[in-house]
């Protein structure tokens, strides 16, 4: 693989619902590592194995406002722990170890897909500095992910900037226009607010395949390096406060050779991170990595 590119894992949560057969709820993966740590461990050496190069913390719905509507608060530290313990027992069980990179993980704090970051700045900007706090230490990255506003995109980057970790910006853009954040704010504006900031690269995430085709030509047109992760959900459009993921359907016209066949268009084009984000597991980034080794 050129060193210009960097392939990472695909999505957590989806997969190891599917791995544990437990009835998905609000909580998405964290419930998982409460029930069954070891799933977790696994799911990140079988990425790992697929040829990523960096994995994720599975703490997306490790929140405060998150655990709080089943009141779990006081699990908070115990579960980011239990993350990074997860993410460092597959990194090490590598041979690859030295080079695998673990990415800290900064989600939307009360719920995702939406403009609203649902609660008051200070205390978001107090939670991220909370979550960043514990996983410092043991990150090699920073990614603010399914960003859908520019107001959300400050309130998640301001102490994440305030580190000596490189930071990854990503938004989360309508499923029907890869050109607009789910905010309805271009995502050239976006692009343009910090471009001249200290964000390493940006992303898009958690999106169709065929709207990332959109906005990576708006990304390509700025300095930074870009990437896509991409979902293989039917839609989002449909989930909110009141049902959970369970609602959520995988694609049945979206296969592996599908899946890789755009994301070597996005490679083609000059992203040069690429990995999956919901419904995208091991198998789609081990053909991924096959394909661009044999290129």
């Amino acid at each position: 693989m050129n060193n210009n590119l960097i392939l990472i894992d695909g999505g957590m949560g989806q997969e190891l619902i599917h791995r544990s057969k437990v009835k998905p709820d609000g909580l998405w993966s964290a419930r998982v590592m409460l029930d069954n740590y070891d799933l977790v461990v696994d799911l990140h050496k079988d990425f790992i194995k697929a040829g990523a190069e960096a994995i994720t913390l599975n703490s997306y719905s490790v929140t405060p406002q998150k655990l709080k509507r089943y009141n779990l608060e006081e699990l908070f530290i115990p579960l980011q722990k239990s993350a990074i313990k997860a993410a460092i027992e597959a990194k090490k069980s590598s041979s690859f170890e030295t080079d695998i990179k673990i990415i800290g993980c900064l989600p939307p704090l009360v719920m995702s897909y939406k403009t609203d970051i649902g609660l008051d700045k200070d205390e978001a900007k107090d939670t991220y500095k909370k979550i960043i706090d514990i996983q410092e230490p043991h990150v090699d990255i920073f990614l603010c992910e399914t960003v859908c506003s520019i107001e959300e995109a400050h309130i998640a980057i301001e102490t994440a900037l305030a580190t000596d970790r490189k930071v990854w910006l990503s938004f989360c853009v309508k499923e029907e226009d890869g050109a607009l954040l789910r905010s309805g704010e271009y995502l050239e504006d976006a692009l343009k607010e910090f471009d001249n900031s200290k964000i390493d690269s940006f992303l898009i995430n958690c999106a169709p395949p065929e709207a990332i085709q959109s906005s990576i030509k708006v990304m390509k047109n700025f300095s930074k390096p870009f990437g896509a992760l991409p979902n293989a959900f039917v839609t989002v459009n449909d989930l909110d406060i009141h049902n959970d993921v369970s609602i959520l359907k995988k694609r049945s016209d979206l296969d592996i050779d599908k899946f890789v066949g755009k994301m070597l268009s996005y490679i083609k084009n000059n992203a040069s991170i690429v990995g999956g984000c919901c419904e995208v597991g091991p198998k789609y980034i081990e053909a991924l990595k096959n394909k661009i080794f044999n290129k």
